[in-house]
């Protein structure tokens, strides 16, 4: 299927809808588990987990749950914190048709920032892993979107004679562009004109 051309969705914020603050998220996970919810374990929480993410450093939900003295349990945070994220995530209207229809005519794959068990736990809980050929993370790529690598990974795993991807933020579009892909920025309103919008070169 070399010839075919491969489309490339971004999850969070694309194929998943949040349907609530991150933070808040965050306050009821650390009440379910520690019975309370202090400012200063949001606010560690936060600096250490994207300063081990933007690192590539493993396992950082645990870590940065851990780097809080206060906080006895990392491990139940963390699994409590993956629940609720996932639970708080709902696909766009009509995407397994959608999925389905454009499965007939293109090599499709997921292109993510984010480490593998974590995004691929979110697409088997909302039924769209079986939808996609792979499943690219950042994390196996070794640098995150916009940076060339995750891209070039993609095209590693998915051979194809052309390259879209469809994501909602700006990392998605630079870094798409940059390698030289069709880049289509998500709007929010569901997939049903893919793949008309596309500008394929």
């Amino acid at each position: 299927m070399t010839n075919a051309k491969a489309i490339f969705f971004d999850l969070d914020g694309t194929l998943l809808e949040h349907g609530q603050a991150y933070t808040e998220i965050l306050t009821a996970t650390f009440r379910t588990v520690e019975g309370e919810a202090r400012e200063k374990w949001i606010e560690r929480y936060i600096d250490a987990f994207y300063e081990l993410f933007e690192a590539c450093e493993p396992d950082p939900v645990r870590r940065a749950f851990a780097s809080i003295d206060a906080c006895s349990e990392p491990e139940l945070l963390a699994d409590e914190l993956r629940r609720r994220e996932t639970a708080a995530c709902e696909p766009p209207d009509a995407v397994y048709e959608d999925l389905d229809r454009l499965s007939d005519g293109y090599r499709l794959g997921v292109l993510t920032n984010g480490f593998e068990g974590w995004q691929r736990h979110k697409l088997r809980e909302h039924d769209l892993e079986q939808h996609f050929e792979t499943v690219i993370t950042s994390y196996q790529a070794g640098a995150h979107k916009p940076c060339e690598a995750p891209y070039r990974l993609a095209e590693a795993r998915l051979p194809a004679r052309a390259y879209a991807m469809v994501g909602d933020d700006d990392s998605d579009v630079d870094g798409a562009t940059n390698a030289g892909w069709t880049a289509c920025r998500y709007s929010g309103d569901g997939f049903a004109d893919l793949p008309d919008i596309l500008d394929w070169e």
